[in-house]
């Protein structure tokens, strides 16, 4: 392999170097001999992060604005020599990023002492130590590079204390990194996340000082820079984990004025400490009075700091994320009419479930309302996927087209429920890879299409190829199959968040009892479908049935029949695969067996939805035959549960996670999937 610069009069920069280096390191690993000649150029004229690419034979001239667009053509290039297994068939390009940022939402558990809204589970607690490893940083961020992510926002519920050294509070300040032997016992809210019996039990994971820790984020915010990434830090409100002892009369009452002051310096601290940050983001959140006084504290503490330091500093480029959380659009506006730098919305678009419908009509009335030059972000909740590995690109493509694309400055995509660290979960690889290296495809699918939505589907299935070694067509059919079991299963069990409903546990967190509790039988007679979602729920459509108006939405049954037929035909394309006699590598392995779960749990949802219809049937119309089939099919969905339970508790451990406040051990539902019957019959 030999890869010439020709003629390049612009400088090589370390996001250039690291798409080039990247391109050396695959074409090696894929024994692929060529030689390239390889010209960059810039033209201010081209999209930003977009570019222009000619093929004269082997010269190949990138052209592009900036080193964003460069290193992205350089990528691309690579991936598709690796596709094609040389340069025939290389040709001209044109590329504009349909998304101008694309991001990732990382709940951080910085430390015991100051967490964040996911700290009370044991995938948040393992990751404390990975927060503060460069080379978990390094690896995190060249992938997120790698499949085009520009964003990375970082949430959590008090800041200051693991990240700056504030001049005027200076004891507030967190030397050495910590946990607890004593997991939080939290409620949703995020209120008791750290405790006095957190305190007690406090052991030390890392030796450093806050200069150390500040200069670890510097170098992780460059090497960010370095890769074309953005990073955002996100608050709840309110809370001052982390300044307990202090002397200062630092209290969570949006009232007192200390509390207003310190997070006033800590702003602007934040920034002076840390001129890499792209923006800071604010929520009028769940420990808050709750009325129009909670914009004029948000205005007055973080947005003052903001507009303060931008006062004397007028040439630094900031922005400020506004969450749409118990708040009014126009009382937003009001308070930060003034306001001095970019002022953005960010809207929740799928509330906790971004697998479920392509269309979510959650945001409709918001654009009505929101004032047409509003620039708005959307997070995008992924609280349906933490053991498995998802896989359906065409999904991915409708939810992004239909996106309000014209009104938005980008989106970031995480979960609440479970922590995207090192993943503490899979019980087959003792080493914890990154959760974004575990779920490349899905990150892949997103990433790429959020930046060239364009891309056929023949792309993906490339990527498997040469991730596998292998003829993919059979994988990427099989894998979208499954994948689109959930999806379904959403749209006709809704719930919209997270604590609310987990589709992989077939299970919830009970508010009013504090349990978590199985999703049986009477729940999914009972629960309503996806609001604007394309299928009637149980109950809806059995009441439309009686009054036989006509249908105007799917039924559940179509619903039921289709994930069947999803299941069924993943799982005779695993066979297919398993039979083919070609040597399979441990990860496709791990991954067909992830499709094989899934594809169970599609068999269980497929008749538990359908006996919901027939007991739901019953108890409005009567008829013992009704009766029957529901006893019937609830039996048949046991079985498929045993099944599944039985493979997932094989593959991945059971977990505390936070939003269900207790360990999820699907294997312990295997009885209570039996009483549906019982249930069906009294």
């Amino acid at each position: 392999m030999n890869i010439t610069f020709l003629n390049n009069h612009i400088a090589i920069t370390e996001a250039i170097r690291f798409a080039f280096e990247h391109m050396e390191a695959e074409m090696k690993r894929k024994a692929i001999d060529l030689r390239i000649d390889l010209q960059l150029k810039e033209d201010k004229t081209i999209t930003t992060q977009g570019y222009h690419r000619t093929c004269r034979g082997n010269c190949i001239t990138i052209a592009s604005a900036g080193e964003a667009g460069m290193m992205y053509g350089i990528l691309d290039l690579e991936r598709e020599i690796c596709h094609a297994g040389g340069i025939e068939g290389i040709s001209d390009r044109e590329v504009k990023p349909y998304l101008n940022n694309r991001g990732i939402k990382l709940n951080i558990p910085l430390d015991a002492r100051t967490p964040s809204y996911s700290d009370s589970s044991d995938s948040a607690t393992n990751n404390i130590i990975h927060m503060w490893e460069y080379d978990f940083w390094t690896r995190f961020l060249d992938h997120m590079a790698l499949e085009r992510y520009n964003v990375l926002s970082l949430w959590t519920l008090s800041p200051f204390p693991s990240l700056v050294s504030i001049p005027e509070y200076p004891e507030i300040s967190l030397q050495d990194v910590k946990r607890s032997t004593r997991s939080a016992k939290a409620d949703l809210s995020g209120w008791g996340m750290y405790s006095e019996d957190m305190e007690q039990s406090l052991v030390t994971v890392k030796k450093m000082t806050i200069e150390e820790k500040i200069a670890f984020w510097q170098s992780v915010m460059d090497y960010a820079a370095n890769r074309c990434i953005s990073i955002y830090l996100f608050t709840w409100n309110l809370f001052v984990y982390g300044t307990e002892h202090n002397g200062y009369g630092i209290t969570c009452d949006q009232n007192n004025q200390v509390t207003r002051d310190y997070i006033y310096c800590g702003t602007k601290a934040l920034m002076d400490t840390y001129p890499k940050l792209a923006g800071l983001g604010v929520t009028s959140g769940e420990h808050m009075v709750r009325d129009d006084t909670d914009i004029a504290f948000l205005r007055d503490t973080y947005a003052k700091g903001v507009k303060d330091y931008l006062s004397i500093h007028p040439n630094r480029s900031f922005e400020l994320i506004h969450r749409m959380q118990y708040t009014r659009y126009e009382s937003i506006m009001e308070g930060f009419h003034d306001f001095p730098c970019a002022l953005s919305i960010s809207f929740k678009y799928s509330q906790a479930h971004m697998y479920s419908g392509t269309k979510p009509a959650f945001i409709k009335e918001f654009l009505k309302e929101k004032r047409i030059d509003q620039k708005i972000w959307l997070t995008v909740r992924n609280d349906d996927y933490y053991m498995y590995r998802y896989g359906d690109p065409e999904y991915a493509r409708e939810y992004l087209r239909n996106m309000p694309s014209e009104s938005m400055n980008g989106y970031y995509m995480g979960a609440d429920g479970y922590t995207w660290g090192r993943d503490y979960m899979d019980l087959k690889d003792g080493s914890h890879p990154l959760f974004i290296e575990k779920m490349w495809y899905m990150f892949c699918i997103w990433g790429q299409l959020s930046y060239d939505v364009t891309l056929p589907k023949e792309y993906f299935c490339s990527e498997l190829a040469c991730r596998f070694d292998m003829e993919a067509e059979v994988l990427s059919e099989g894998w979208s199959l499954a994948s689109q079991v959930i999806p379904i299963v959403n749209q006709i069990h809704w719930h919209d968040y997270d604590f609310q409903w987990y589709p992989e546990g077939c299970c919830m967190y009970d508010f009013d009892t504090d349990k978590l509790i199985f999703a049986d039988i009477n729940e999914f007679v009972k629960c309503i479908n996806m609001p604007g979602g394309e299928y009637y729920s149980i109950a809806e459509y059995c009441e439309t049935e009686e009054k036989q108006n006509g249908y105007s939405k799917k039924d559940p049954l179509s619903g039921a029949k289709q994930i069947r037929e999803n299941a069924e035909g993943a799982l005779l394309r695993v066979e297919q695969i398993r039979s083919s006699g070609n040597k399979l590598l441990p990860e496709l392995t791990a991954t067909m067996k992830d499709i094989e779960a899934m594809s169970l749990l599609g068999f269980y949802y497929s008749d538990k939805i359908k006996a919901a219809v027939s007991l739901c049937r019953f108890r409005m119309f009567g008829g013992t035959e009704n009766k029957k089939q529901a006893v019937s099919q609830l039996r048949e969905a046991a079985v498929s549960w045993k099944k599944y339970s039985a493979l997932s508790k094989e593959l991945y451990t059971p977990q505390l996670l936070t939003r269900l406040c207790s360990i999820v051990d699907v294997q312990r539902f295997d009885i209570l999937a039996e009483l549906d019957v019982l249930l069906a019959e009294e």
